[in-house]
């Protein structure tokens, strides 16, 4: 049986390059924004029913077996042959690893197996003094607020990290997720993204700059961006408060903010 070919494929982005930093940013992040391109395209397929008519008709081959009939010769024995049918077995495919959640209350230290790909990290925590996460790689300190918290971070952003411990300190209940981050960070094929607190982005277009802003906070206002193509990038914002203005933002880029209150990236 013969598939029919997606009459929409998704462009094909440029493969990234190593960043002065020997950034890792390029396989995981490419990966969530192509597979993002590819849901927007096989949507447009199942959603038009026109076209549906024009792929004709597929022709699927009889599934009977061919039967030749040959005269024996005479005074001759014929002995029929066995016929072996061997089952092909279906290929498999390997399942990808789903996120790793490790659940928890108060203070504690979480040991993982050695984590060396670039990751995003889910904590939330139902707490009403200080919060803190802590990791042993690079980036050490991911998390100090007061009170209740949820938001993202990356972790082993630059090559040759490797994250192995997670310490926590919490006054309540708490969620730790660990993935990749086609599986946890925030998807915005557009270019354009708002949201609230802490936040990891694969952030599409081919915008080479953004307008920020970030209002109704009053502490600590951060973003840091790197280009998917060049791994290229650093700090943009470091405020505190409100924000807004026009910064350089090649995208497609990973980007991470800080904040406490509600902020918003638009292409310009």
């Amino acid at each position: 049986m013969t598939v029919p070919q997606n009459p929409f494929p998704p462009s094909p982005l440029p493969q990234p390059k190593r960043g002065k930093r020997g950034l890792v940013i390029a396989g995981a992040a490419m990966t969530a924004l192509v597979l993002l391109c590819c849901g927007i395209g096989v949507a447009a397929l199942n959603g038009d029913d026109k076209d549906s008519s024009q792929l004709g008709a597929v022709s699927v081959p009889s599934t009977e077996p061919v039967t030749t009939a040959t005269a024996p010769a005479t005074g001759s024995t014929t002995t029929p042959a066995e016929s072996t049918t061997t089952a092909e077995a279906p290929p498999t495919t390997k399942a990808a690893a789903k996120p790793r959640v490790i659940k928890g209350r108060g203070d504690d230290v979480v040991d993982i197996p050695p984590l060396t790909e670039l990751s995003v990290v889910v904590f939330d925590c139902r707490c009403s003094s200080n919060t803190v996460l802590k990791s042993d790689g690079p980036e050490s300190l991911l998390v100090n607020e007061i009170g209740k918290y949820k938001g993202k971070r990356w972790i082993n952003l630059e090559e040759g990290a490797q994250t192995t411990q997670f310490e926590i300190n919490a006054s309540g209940r708490w969620t730790l997720t660990i993935g990749s981050v086609d599986q946890l960070a925030t998807k915005a094929a557009s270019g354009k993204v708002s949201g609230k607190g802490d936040d990891v982005i694969v952030l599409g277009g081919s915008a080479t700059k953004a307008k920020i802003t970030h209002s109704k906070g009053s502490s600590n206002f951060v973003v840091k961006a790197y280009s998917l193509e060049t791994g290229d990038g650093g700090l943009l914002v470091n405020e505190i408060g409100g924000y807004s203005g026009t910064r350089p933002l090649p995208a497609p880029a990973l980007v991470e903010v800080t904040a406490d209150g509600s902020w918003s990236i638009s292409p310009s």
